[in-house]
């Protein structure tokens, strides 16, 4: 056990993670690296912005997946993130979320699938966005990875959605077709000394701090680093709350520890900061997050290593009533990725399986017994598989040793 309990308090006990059973590999599939979506040719940009003589790819990746969703019918709804890593790298890179059909392998003898459907494109057609877009003068207004970096979704009860983003951060609300339908929300902030109906917590890529850099020798106004936006975000079983979690540390907050907001979707309004996750190690990053019930949520937290230097991917659970005497959310261990039992051989690797990706960004509840995970391939990014082997989108379906309290509402329908 990492942490042990030093005992109580009148605060309760000490947030601290639980040792967990080993989990098992029941399913495996494999989207290949190189799989791409209609769309316009794509990286032509390097990370300064400097654009090349032609695109590098054809199409559209269908890559960087950083949230999952039950789709209709039986699929998945899989969102990447905003391209090719960075904002200035991915101004060709469009926002899309992709329906997928996936076959899991279940046995040695059989093929595990995933076939690309049909996808939505963001778009802001009706001048939503009160700043200036890469798409700008155009009549669709199509978003892409230079206007945000969306890392998480919600589809709530009315068919639209709600992403949570990573530049501003924001959360930005689309129709069922990806079409924008008001301005970005800012993020209140929520700590000591501040007024939340005022201050808000801004990246170094926020567009207000962006139209207005500071001088030479001044400190940016930034409270937040950069790419550590709502990376997680879930909902209560009803999905009538959203609670999108902070990938990084808030300027003035403890190190390690990720606030977790609630937002109440009938209002459009952000209510209150609910908890904050603290990290095993403050260079961590979590990945993603989804519901078991209206009080617990599953957490993907990560080191920053890929590949045989991978020591830290795992997924806890987390009470949102239940908080430490440190005032953190208690964590209580669910799966090591990198220690999952494979019996059956089924992802080829032996009979334990490592899932050592730098950026693993996808967990869905499937039943109290089941979970779906996938990662971020980060294309054309190698490390994962061997550092001269593209990653490519693997799907892994986890058997748990102790099944998951989940509510009705929660998991695939059958």
């Amino acid at each position: 056990m990492k942490n042990l309990i030093l005992g109580w308090s009148v605060l309760g006990l000490l947030a601290v993670s639980s040792a967990a059973s080993a989990v098992t590999l029941s399913g495996y599939a494999v989207l290949p690296a190189d799989t791409f979506a209609p769309g316009p040719d794509s990286g032509q940009f390097d990370g300064s912005g400097r654009k090349a003589d032609a695109p590098r790819f054809k199409g559209q990746p269908v890559q960087g997946f950083s949230a999952v969703q039950f789709g209709p019918n039986g699929t998945y709804r899989l969102m990447p993130d905003n391209g090719f890593g960075t904002k200035y790298n991915s101004p060709d890179s469009l926002l899309r979320v992709y329906t997928l059909s996936l076959t899991a392998k279940t046995k040695p003898a059989e093929v595990g699938k995933v076939e690309v459907g049909s996808f939505i494109t963001l778009s802001d057609p009706n001048r939503k966005v009160p700043f200036l877009i890469v798409n700008e003068n155009t009549p669709k207004r199509l978003l892409t990875g230079a206007d945000f970096d969306i890392e998480s979704f919600v589809e709530v009860p009315d068919g639209t959605l709600w992403f949570g983003e990573e530049f501003g951060p924001f959360l930005l609300h689309t129709d069922a077709s990806g079409k924008v339908l008001s301005a970005p929300l800012p993020t209140p902030d929520y700590g000591a000394g501040k007024d939340a109906t005022k201050d808000q917590v801004k990246s170094p890529n926020n567009p207000a701090l962006l139209a207005s850099s500071p001088n030479p020798g001044q400190m940016s106004a930034a409270t937040l680093g950069s790419s550590k936006g709502f990376e997680g975000m879930s909902s209560n079983v009803a999905r009538t709350k959203l609670y999108p979690l902070l990938e990084g540390t808030v300027i003035g907050d403890a190190a390690g520890t990720l606030r977790l907001h609630e937002f109440d979707v009938p209002s459009g309004q952000f209510t209150r900061l609910i908890g904050r996750y603290k990290l095993e190690d403050p260079s961590n990053s979590i990945g993603d997050m989804t519901v078991i019930n209206d009080n617990e949520l599953l957490v993907i937290e990560r080191d920053q290593n890929s590949g045989d230097a991978a020591k830290l991917k795992k997924i806890y659970k987390i009470d949102l009533t239940q908080l430490g005497s440190d005032g953190n959310f208690i964590k209580v261990e669910v799966a090591d990725l990198l220690n999952i039992k494979d019996p059956q051989n089924l992802a080829g690797f032996g009979e334990i399986f490592r899932f050592p990706f730098v950026t693993i960004e996808d967990v869905l509840v499937i039943d109290k017994n089941t979970i779906l995970v996938a990662n971020d391939n980060n294309y054309p990014g190698t490390g994962g598989r061997g550092k001269d082997i593209k990653d490519p989108n693997e799907l892994i379906w986890l058997t748990l040793d102790t099944p998951l309290n989940v509510a009705v509402g929660v998991g695939l329908k059958k």
